[in-house]
Formats: C-alpha cells, sequence, structure tokens
C-alpha cells in the first residue's frame, strides 16, 4: 500500500507512541503487534523486568538481544518520514492564499488552508479523492497541549496530580479515589503542571544565571591566567639578561685584573732581567780581577796592573754596598689579590635584584575610561580607582601609538584609592595608555584612545526634504536632545532629530504653528523652548507635549534661553524688547530684566542668545552693538567680554553663545566659529575660512569625547559639525 493511499485509512493518532504520548522514534513492533518507540520499550523493561502492552496487556519476556531484533513496520516508517519531510517544509502561507496552512495533498504537493481552499480541493471531482494529511498547527503557532495520556488507561487524560504522593491519574484509577478518601492534597494536572513548570523555570533561570557569573568568573581567571604567565614570562627574561649582564661584567672585570697582573709580572720580569744582567757584569769583572790576581802572584813588578784590579773591585764594593739588594729586590714586588667586598655584600643581600608581587586586579580603570575619543591636542584624564589597603601609589601610564610615538602621561592621586591620569596626544590615530601596578598591567589596561582631526567633520544638508510643513523656511537653531541626537529647529511644526552620524532619525511634530528658536534640556525631564510665533516660552514633556508657557503678553521675540538650576531663574532674550526677561521657573512669575535699548554698558540692542557660567553669571549676545556683554548674579554690569572688530578675538554680529564643560566659551558670529575661556580670552578659532560658514547662530555642545559642537548654519541651511 502506497503513503498516500496509507494515510486515508490512518489518523495521526496512529502514528503516537502509547508509552510516551509523542510521534514515534526509532518504532518497534511487539509479537502483539503494536508497536512503540524503540527507547519507550528498552525503559520499560528495564524498569519492569518485563514488556506489558499497554494496549493490549500481553506480556513479552524481552533480553538485550530480542530487543535488537524487533522490527518495525514499512508502512509507519514510511509515514513518518513522508510527516517529518511535510512539516520541515511546510510553508507560512497556503499554497494559493495568505491564510495559514493547515492541510498536504501528497499527490498535488500543495498546501492547503481551511477555508474556500480545502472546499475546493474537496469539490473538484479530481482531486476530491486525494488523501490529505492534517498539519500540526500547534508546532505552527507556538502553542502547546498540556494533556497528557494516563500510562495505565492509554486512551484517557491524565486530570489529577496527588501533591501527598506525588503522583498523576486519570479518572479510572483507583489511587485517585483512595487519595481522596485520605483528604490528600489533590489538584488539577494543569494546575500541577504550572506549579511545576513555574517553580522549573524559576531553577533554570537561576542556574542560567549562575552560568553567566560562573562563565564570567572563568574568563577572568582565564585572562588573568593569561596576564600573569605573560608576566612570568617577561620577567624571566628580565632575569636571564640581568644574569648574562652582571655574568659579562664580571667577566669583563675578569679580564682586567687578568691583564693587569700581565702588567705585574711583566714588570717584574723586567725589573729583574736588568738587576741579574748588572749582576752577571760585576761578577765578570770580580772573576776576572781574581784570575789576574792568580797569575802576578808574587810579581812585586806588577803592582801597577794590581792598582787597577784594586780600583776596579772597589767600585764593584762600593755599587753593591751603596744598595740594599734584599729591599730592592723584595719592596713592592709580590702581587697580591683582594676581593671586592661590596659584591659578596651585594649578591648576599640584593642578588640579581628581587621578585615583587602586586595585585594589579585591585587596579581598575573607570568602565566610561576604557575606550574613547578624543581630539588632536585635547586634554583628558583616566580615572582608576584602588581596593588596596595600603595603596603604594605605584601606578605608572604611558601613552604610545602603532608608529611607537609617545606622549607624556602625569599620575596624580586623589587620597581614598582614587588617581587620575592625564594625557594629552598631538598626532591623530589610535592610540593606548598602558597603566602599570609594579611590573603587571591593571584591569582595564590598555585604555583605547582614538584621536581625531580638529575642524569641520560633516555638514547636514537637504534639510527641507524631512520637514512635512513649511519647508521653504530656513533651520533657526539646534540643541542636543537627551539621547544623544541632534534636534534641528525651524519656523514650522516639524523638529527633526539626526544622529551624530548625519543621519535622519526622526521628526517631532507640534501640535500648533510655531517658530522655535531655542530649546533648554532641563534636569526633571522637562524641556524648554522659545516660541517666535506666539510670542511666548513654552515647558513641555520629552515629547513636545506642552505643560505651560511663559511671558505671554510681555514677551515680544524670544531667542536665547537658559536656566540656573539652583536658583530656577529662567532667562529669555528678547530681540525686540532688547533686554533679557527673567522668570520664575517653577511659578511663571515675572522677577525682572536685564538691559534695555541702547549702546551704553548694560544696555543692549537686539541681544539673541543668553548663557550662564558656572557662578552663575550671565552672559549676554548683544548682536546690534557687535559684542558680549557678562553680569553677575544679581545682575550688576560686569565687562564687556567680548568686543567689536573683524579680527580674530573680535566679534562682528555675534549670533550663538554657549558654554562648554571646560567652562569655555563657544561664539559664532557673522562668518566664524571661535572659542575664548571664561574670562573672554581668545583661545584660537574653530573653523576655517572655506568652511562654508554663513550666518552661523545657534550652537550646542554634542559631545565632551570628543569636543564636538554643532552649529546652525542660517545662511547656508545646514548643520555644520566642528571638532575642537
Amino acid at each position: 500500500m502506497s503513503v498516500s493511499k496509507a494515510l486515508e485509512f490512518m489518523d495521526k493518532k496512529d502514528l503516537e507512541c502509547a508509552i510516551c504520548l509523542n510521534r514515534f522514534h526509532q518504532p518497534k513492533t511487539l509479537k502483539c503487534m503494536h508497536t512503540y518507540c524503540l527507547q519507550c520499550i528498552e525503559k520499560w523493561v528495564e524498569t519492569h523486568g518485563k514488556m506489558k502492552c499497554p494496549t493490549c496487556g500481553q506480556e513479552h519476556d524481552l533480553t538485550k538481544e530480542d530487543l535488537k531484533q524487533l522490527t518495525s513496520k514499512t508502512m509507519i516508517s514510511q509515514l513518518l518520514e513522508y510527516i517529518k519531510k511535510t512539516e520541515e517544509q511546510k510553508p507560512t502561507k497556503c499554497s494559493f492564499c495568505d491564510n495559514q496552512p493547515a492541510y498536504h495533498c501528497s499527490r498535488c504537493q500543495l498546501y492547503l488552508c481551511r477555508g474556500q481552499c480545502f472546499e475546493c480541493h474537496e469539490k473538484i471531482p479530481t482531486t476530491k479523492d486525494h488523501p490529505l494529511y492534517t498539519l500540526d498547527i500547534k508546532e505552527q503557532d507556538g502553542s502547546s497541549d498540556k494533556t497528557t495520556k494516563c500510562p495505565t488507561h492509554s486512551n484517557i487524560t491524565i486530570e489529577f496530580y496527588c501533591c501527598t504522593c506525588n503522583k498523576s491519574a486519570c479518572k479510572q484509577c483507583e489511587h485517585i479515589l483512595r487519595c481522596y478518601q485520605k483528604q490528600h492534597n489533590v489538584i488539577p494536572i494543569s494546575v500541577a503542571i504550572d506549579k511545576f513548570n513555574e517553580d522549573a523555570t524559576e531553577v533554570f533561570n537561576l542556574a542560567k544565571e549562575m552560568e553567566k557569573k560562573l562563565t564570567k568568573k572563568l574568563d577572568f581567571i582565564k585572562k588573568d591566567r593569561l596576564l600573569f604567565d605573560s608576566q612570568i614570562t617577561l620577567c624571566t627574561i628580565a632575569i636571564e639578561i640581568q644574569e648574562k649582564n652582571i655574568i659579562e661584567k664580571v667577566q669583563k672585570k675578569s679580564k682586567e685584573l687578568m691583564l693587569e697582573l700581565e702588567e705585574v709580572s711583566k714588570e717584574k720580569k723586567e725589573h729583574d732581567d736588568s738587576h741579574v744582567r748588572d749582576i752577571d757584569l760585576n761578577l765578570t769583572q770580580v772573576n776576572d780581577v781574581m784570575t789576574s790576581i792568580n797569575t802576578i802572584m808574587n810579581k812585586p813588578e806588577e803592582t801597577e796592573t794590581l792598582g787597577a784590579h784594586k780600583t776596579v773591585i772597589n767600585a764593584v764594593r762600593d755599587k753593591v754596598l751603596a744598595t740594599d739588594f734584599d729591599k730592592s729586590f723584595t719592596k713592592n714586588s709580590t702581587p697580591n689579590y683582594i676581593p671586592s667586598t661590596d659584591l659578596d655584600e651585594l649578591m648576599n643581600t640584593e642578588g640579581l635584584g628581587k621578585i615583587r608581587t602586586t595585585d594589579s586586579m585591585k587596579y581598575e580603570v573607570a568602565e566610561d575610561d576604557e575606550t574613547f575619543t578624543v581630539t588632536k591636542g585635547e586634554s583628558f584624564v583616566v580615572k582608576v580607582s584602588s581596593q588596596a589597603e595600603n595603596d603604594e601609589r605605584q601606578l605608572a601610564a604611558t601613552l604610545i601609538n602603532p608608529s611607537g610615538e609617545k606622549s607624556a602621561t602625569d599620575v596624580e592621586y586623589q587620597g581614598s584609592g582614587e588617581y587620575r591620569i592625564s594625557g594629552r596626544c598631538n598626532v591623530e590615530g589610535d592610540w593606548q595608555m598602558k597603566i602599570t601596578a609594579g611590573a603587571a598591567q591593571i584591569k582595564g589596561s590598555p585604555v583605547n584612545v582614538k584621536v581625531e582631526t580638529l575642524g569641520l567633520v560633516l555638514t547636514i544638508d537637504n534639510i527641507s526634504d524631512f520637514k512635512e510643513h513649511q519647508k521653504n523656511k530656513n533651520i533657526t537653531g539646534v540643541e542636543l536632545d537627551r539621547d544623544g541626537c541632534i534636534l534641528v529647529l525651524s519656523a514650522s511644526k516639524d523638529i527633526l532629530k539626526f544622529n551624530q552620524s548625519g543621519s535622519y532619525v526622526a521628526r517631532i511634530q507640534l501640535l500648533h504653528d510655531a517658530q522655535v528658536d531655542s530649546v533648554h534640556q532641563m534636569a526633571d525631564g522637562h524641556m524648554l523652548y522659545s516660541d517666535n510665533f506666539t510670542k511666548r516660552v513654552v515647558m513641555c514633556d520629552d515629547k513636545f507635549q506642552e505643560i505651560r508657557s511663559f511671558g505671554k503678553g510681555t514677551i515680544r521675540n524670544p531667542w536665547g534661553l537658559t536656566v540656573n538650576r539652583e536658583t530656577r531663574v529662567l532667562y529669555v532674550a528678547d530681540y525686540a524688547a532688547h533686554c533679557v526677561f527673567k522668570f520664575n521657573v517653577d511659578d511663571g512669575r515675572m522677577l525682572g530684566k536685564i538691559g534695555s535699548e541702547g549702546s551704553k554698558e548694560i544696555q543692549m540692542y537686539k541681544p539673541e542668545y543668553v548663557t550662564l557660567t558656572k557662578e552663575g553669571y550671565v552672559i549676554v549676545v548683544d548682536f546690534g552693538n557687535n559684542r558680549l556683554q557678562m553680569f553677575d548674579a544679581n545682575d550688576k554690569f560686569m565687562r564687556i567680554l567680548v568686543g567689536c572688530g573683524k579680527e580674530d578675538g573680535k566679534v562682528r554680529g555675534p549670533h550663538g553663545v554657549t558654554m562648554d564643560m571646560d567652562e569655555n566659551i563657544i561664539v559664532s558670529s557673522n562668518d566664524k566659529l571661535q572659542l575664548f575661556d571664561k574670562n573672554g580670552v581668545f583661545i584660537k578659532r574653530i573653523d576655517h575660512e572655506d568652511d562654508g560658514l554663513d550666518i552661523p547662530a545657534g550652537i550646542t555642545v554634542i559631545s565632551y569625547r570628543p569636543r564636538r559642537v554643532a552649529v546652525r548654519n542660517y545662511g547656508a541651511n545646514n548643520v555644520k559639525i566642528f571638532n575642537y
């Protein structure tokens, strides 16, 4: 019989094992012709000794050899293979429509849904007799069947679970009646399964958490071991080098001593040879005198010859008696070797050096400082904490790039186990700061430092393409959102978001027409924005939903704004009223104003932006008077911070101002972007003349590492981003 024909007479249940209630796996047929999974038969025999067929009750004595010889029905195996293939290749949609498939036709090789596709297949004469296999829908939609068949009464579903006996049962199981009689804790099987699965899931999740923690600890130990072994290798090499150096020095000194000894020996030999020659000469003279005297003995007539001999002998006598031969030959002539006691003392105490262990893992680089980006020449600080009980303050740090160029660092101990390591890289590229405690690198070292170029990074163009309203209106300002994106403001309902790579992210739409020139992020999550359309300042949530407003009927043309977090004072630069208004940010009360129309000190003409120093001093962009003014926290005029002029360090037509985290002041004017310190001392120009700045206005610092600022470039209707 073919597989397709067999499907006409078989139900899916016929392919399920009556023991495990799952689809057959390695089906084997007993002599009673009932089929079960091989593993289920083996487990039953292992547990009970004999195999009792759950379907008919017939017992079978099966040995291990018998189990191997069990056969399976060919038709069942073919059906299982067909079902497996059909289920694995099952598509997500019906062959004719988008509905979920419920049937498979083995002859047409089509997948059919339960609706009209199935009905048409059943009505068409040529296909109505085709056998259909019902797909396992539960597997596809992810649902699970918690019902289980009773192992004793195979066709009845288990419904009860006795918590006292730890047994499950169906309605026909006798022991469940006894459990009820004994008032055991009997609950529905579904409740028991849910409770068990809940407990099992909890244990599994705990085990998973422990697995992660243990794996993390294991990885830490492996990493630490690699570092330790690396340090052992370095120490071994260092010891061998030290040993070699000392041996070379000792050998060199030994050679010097041997040469000195040879020189002493040579001098001694030359000294002795000279004396021997003199003595030999004198002996020859003496012997000659003695021989001559023997020949002239008894000859008075040789008186003259005897006188000559006497003169020679007297001369020899005078020479010999004039020198103490013993002292002359022994004085300073015996060499002595005096060993160096300093070397013995040094080798007995210091030897080749010392081994000191440092628990480098008690030192740790701050997580935010392990990898970061800075601009060329920007000073930065890496923080390190120590858990050492007695901190020896032995940290050292080296900055180096792949080319081998190094940069100096300054390690400063702050007390309480805290360090600050400051550095600066004057070459672009990827640098590493290696931080060591003793000889070993600490946790988090090496620190990876990417150094970027200064100047223009990118330009965000085509901003109007992303707007829905007032596409022809230029942008009016930029601000950094809480998620690190750049908010681009304009004279419309649309507020656009771009990431710092310049890619468009989203469009936020206000509920009313507006011209938003400036946005200020508050610490409580709220925001403030100036609206030149409705002539007021609006407080809103992070979705720009209005909460309250300020200055309605008072403010004439609001531009830049800022808030003093300590005093809760809102400052608003009013372009048309020629002053800076002050409001209580909590209740909206007007607190007064700074300045009035004019060109004298404290007077203003068309102020555009305002910002605050850490001391609470107010800096006002006095656009009409081409200057920046500074006022103290009590609104008293302090000085002209930046004056009028075309040269660098001066401003003509200043439009924007902000302070960065280093308390430096960034100022935009008609065609340039400049950096000043908090006292108004010029530091540098951030842009270059060919960067295309055309009436740059609103400014916002968007990054500290690297130091990066975004500028609204009004004339070109784009946003310029600079590293500085």
